[in-house]
């Protein structure tokens, strides 16, 4: 019998992956064909909303919106990856995103994975991967390349094009999280984010 293939957030973390809080292991710990639910409610907001024509995972301001995330493992192209499907929940009508995390190609010190976004994918993102706080704290945050998709084509994004982002998740408790992302830009500052208490539930 053939061995599961071990989760993408277990592969790039390696021993360190074993220090998260319980919750967070449950969170990332989704081998292909796992999944889990994450539900509650999140402070969005955005100071030039006339950027959701470039930036379509540009939340939609707002205060205690009901927010509800499935991520499960994955297979695409062969390589065990992990998926985002969010959903924010406004009174006008929900507004929904999408993101694929890969492996990111080897080289260089530390733990990387690669975000896209959208479906078909066309930007993506390098992201670099830390465990602070004695496992309590998964930080991600971008460091490497970032690409436009065209196809099979990866086209380097110019610096001016280029985003600053950060997600913070702390376990807050067996079943509970608290996320914070901020994306920024070097010459317009922080565009947008979110924030809020999220539970986690068992995983499917």
């Amino acid at each position: 019998m053939m061995a599961q293939p071990l989760s993408l957030f277990r592969m790039v973390l390696g021993e360190r992956f074993d220090t998260l809080a319980p919750v967070l292991r449950r969170h990332y710990d989704l081998a292909p064909g796992q999944s889990v639910s994450v539900t509650g409610r999140m402070d969005a907001w955005s100071r030039y909303p006339w950027l959701r024509v470039f930036i379509p995972i540009m939340p939609k301001p707002g205060a205690a919106v009901p927010v509800t995330v499935l991520n499960s493992g994955v297979t695409d192209a062969g390589e065990v990856c992990y998926e985002w499907k969010r959903e924010f929940d406004y009174p006008g009508g929900a507004s929904h995103s999408y993101t694929l995390t890969r492996p990111a190609a080897p080289g260089g010190a530390g733990a990387f994975v690669v975000d896209t976004f959208n479906q078909p994918a066309n930007i993506a993102v390098t992201l670099a991967l830390d465990v602070l706080e004695g496992g309590a704290l998964l930080k991600q945050r971008t460091a490497g390349s970032q690409f436009a998709l065209v196809g099979a084509r990866r086209l380097r994004l110019p610096g001016a094009f280029q985003i600053q982002s950060v997600a913070l998740e702390r376990a807050l408790g067996e079943d509970r999280i608290f996320t914070d992302v901020t994306v920024s830009h070097a010459l317009l500052g922080p565009m947008f984010g979110y924030r809020g208490e999220l539970t986690v539930a068992d995983r499917i």
